[in-house]
């Protein structure tokens, strides 16, 4: 069945809320029409124009592209690849003198300390297109920030000169201390405002203290601006009569002319979509802290999340082709193991899997174009994937090609190709549990007591055996697994971070004073929700505190309450082992978040008694390899409703993936038609 198909029936209404994720293989489609009601569509992407497959998936709906929908929200990849791949836009930077090298410099660290040769990344401005003003502020005695040195308009002009003679695509402006003011990268970017390029302030972009991480922010979103803005007019030109929004890095989205001014705010924007999907379906079937796992087809997204952390669940740490990007993110820790992964033996006889992909083309070797096999040509041969009927028989696979290919790994291994096949899934595991162990136990946690929540196309291949290897109460696989993403960018919340910085003690900072500040964040992150379209009543606020003990170099983010202080020492002792009583604790940063609410899905009634499944949902057997080969029952996935049980072992098929049922484990439909595998 096409895509297009998938996706009937249609909205009477004819009105649809649609998330949009375009993956390394597949770009993802997920309408929320009126009745709350998901309808899916996947199409092969297109790493030439992503923008194509974008409104391929549009048109699946069966209308024009924008035709009946109110609101389309996309997860994107334009700008993290322009960053990883160098194909960067031509950035001029202006900072203050003496400082043109800091971007370079950043904090001395070295990522790898035991590597004997370690390569730094390029700087993503040129050091000829750097640029220095005579500009200084300092804070005096009571902490009031004062200019000791400003550019003359002479010396603005003569800036201008320069800049424009370095042809930049783009510039950034990165001012010390400015942000305790930003009126002084204003001036700045105001004299060059004739130059008809985008211009990033960094106290705009980032008005927090660390000027590395500040300045090396607001360059990357300099970089990637012009790319950006330049995609996101074509496809919002194409889907006229919708909005568009794009997904940001925290999880929530962000309109698309404000993407495009700040495009460093929706790098992560895919994995974003997964997680909160994840953490939708996982609130749905009852589970409150949970680790995700999106294994798509060129990697596997990781992450940890809390039912109710909010803006203090957020990092400010993340690194993009080794650079810090310091705007709130989701925690998620990616490994480039996914359905797509190269398979490949070194002179040493060693198998390897990944970090290199298929992709979407050739793809693997089961899709009739490549000839090097991948994570899911090795489930193909042992029978987990159907080899007709490939996504409701779109697309059916080679099984001859397969198998010659795991022929030849097999005698570079020197085993049978079944048992190279399975030791494919080894490896591919061993890289999972080693994430799994960076987002659980490095931060904390123990996975013993987490459910594990699998997705993405290859998801419900790895999720029971994943669990049962890590001894995690279970798995949990959302519906629509293949396509959780989009769902996630459907249902997701718009949202709008501030923060204040402050640094100075937490008892200088009364919850009267506190308070008072956080209400003027609130006041800015509800003017431009409504000004994005929300009314005032839809919008919810959480606040949060960045705290740490004095003398420290990094913070903890902490819910705003009634004891910020306590709930700071239980965080610091969960995650480092330790705690200081009576020692001072300092207000690094206040942080706001305003809210408005998302689509949801309808269906999130209790799960009724448990029952079998009924006869009509087997529909046929397979020889599958599950430590042996036997013939196991093929359970489609659309016949089961909440509460039906089914046995394992089996194979519960659907048109977005593939759920292994393992010997001894039992598959139980939850609340909202999620399944839960269990021993």
């Amino acid at each position: 069945m096409s895509a297009k198909d998938r996706t009937r029936p249609r909205d009477p209404a004819g009105s649809r809320v649609v998330g949009v994720d375009t993956g390394g293989t597949f770009t993802d489609l997920v309408a929320i029409d009126s009745t709350g009601t998901p309808l899916h569509g996947k199409v092969p992407s297109t790493p030439d124009d992503p923008a194509r497959a974008v409104l391929a998936c549009v048109e699946a709906l069966g209308e024009n592209p924008g035709a009946g929908l109110e609101h389309v929200i996309h997860g994107t990849t334009v700008a993290l690849n322009a960053v990883l791949t160098g194909r960067t836009a031509r950035t001029a930077l202006v900072t203050n003198e003496g400082f043109r090298d800091l971007i370079e410099i950043g904090r001395q660290a070295r990522e790898d300390i035991y590597a004997l040769h370690p390569q730094k990344p390029a700087p993503l401005v040129d050091r000829a297109r750097r640029f220095e003003i005579d500009q200084r502020s300092w804070p005096d005695d009571q902490g009031e920030l004062i200019e000791v040195a400003r550019p003359t308009q002479k010396a603005l002009r003569e800036l201008a000169r320069h800049v424009a003679a370095a042809r930049p695509d783009s510039i950034a402006i990165c001012l010390l201390h400015a942000y305790a003011d930003p009126a002084i990268e204003r001036r700045v970017a105001d004299a060059l405002s004739g130059l008809g390029v985008p211009i990033t302030c960094s106290a705009e972009i980032l008005p927090a203290y660390r000027e590395a991480e500040r300045f090396s922010t607001a360059v990357v979103n300099a970089s990637v601006a012009p790319i950006m803005g330049a995609y996101l007019e074509r496809l919002g030109a194409e889907l006229d009569a919708s909005r568009l929004s794009i997904m940001q890095s925290a999880g929530g989205t962000l309109s698309a002319a404000r993407a495009a001014l700040e495009p460093a705010r929706v790098l992560f924007s895919g994995p974003a979509g997964g997680v909160v999907g994840a953490a939708r379906a996982g609130a749905e079937a009852g589970c409150a802290d949970i680790v995700t796992l999106d294994m798509g087809g060129t990697s596997t997204d990781v992450a940890f999340h809390s039912r109710g952390a909010g803006l203090s669940g957020a990092v400010t740490s993340a690194r993009i082709g080794g650079h810090p990007v310091a705007i709130p993110t989701l925690d998620i820790h990616t490994i480039g193991c996914g359905g797509g992964s190269i398979v490949h033996v070194d002179a040493g006889g060693v198998l390897h899997v990944g970090p290199a992909s298929a992709g979407a083309d050739p793809g693997p070797v089961c899709y009739g174009r490549g000839d090097e096999p991948t994570v899911t040509d090795a489930h193909v041969l042992l029978g987990h994937v159907a080899a007709a009927g490939f996504l409701d028989g779109e697309l059916g696979l080679d099984v001859d090609a397969v198998a010659r290919s795991f022929e030849r790994i097999g005698k570079r291994l020197g085993v049978q190709p079944t048992r190279a096949a399975e030791g494919v899934l080894e490896v591919a595991r061993a890289a999972m549990r080693r994430a799994v162990g960076v987002m659980t136990m490095q931060r904390g946690q123990d996975p013993r007591r987490l459910p594990l929540v699998a997705f993405g196309g290859a998801g419900g291949l790895a999720a029971a055996p994943l669990a049962a290897s890590l001894d995690m109460p279970g798995a949990l696989v959302p519906r629509l697994p293949g396509v959780l993403s989009a769902y996630g960018m459907a249902s997701a919340d718009a949202l709008r971070d501030h923060v204040r910085p402050v640094l100075a003690p937490l008892d200088d900072w009364s919850g009267s004073r506190r308070k008072r500040s956080l209400t003027e964040l609130a006041r800015a992150g509800s003017a431009e929700l409504r000004e994005a379209g929300f009314r005032a009543g839809e919008i919810e606020h959480e606040f949060s505190l960045d705290l740490r003990y004095a003398g420290q170099s990094f913070e903890i983010s902490v819910p705003e309450g009634r004891d910020p202080a306590a709930e700071f020492a239980r965080r610091h002792e969960a995650l480092y082992g330790w705690r200081l009583d009576g020692r001072t604790i300092e207000l690094v940063q206040l942080r706001g978040r305003s809210v408005a609410r998302g689509a949801r899905s309808s269906d999130t009634a209790r799960t009724p008694r448990r029952r079998p499944a009924p006869a009509r949902a087997v529909v046929g057997t397979r020889s599958a390899w599950f430590g042996r080969r036997a013939k196991v029952p093929r359970v489609d996935r659309e016949a089961l409703a909440p509460g039906h049980v089914v046995e394992g072992p089996a194979i519960v098929e659907e048109f977005s993936g593939t759920t292994l049922v393992p010997p001894k484990w039992r598959c139980e439909v939850r609340a909202g038609g999620h399944l839960w595998l269990q021993p």
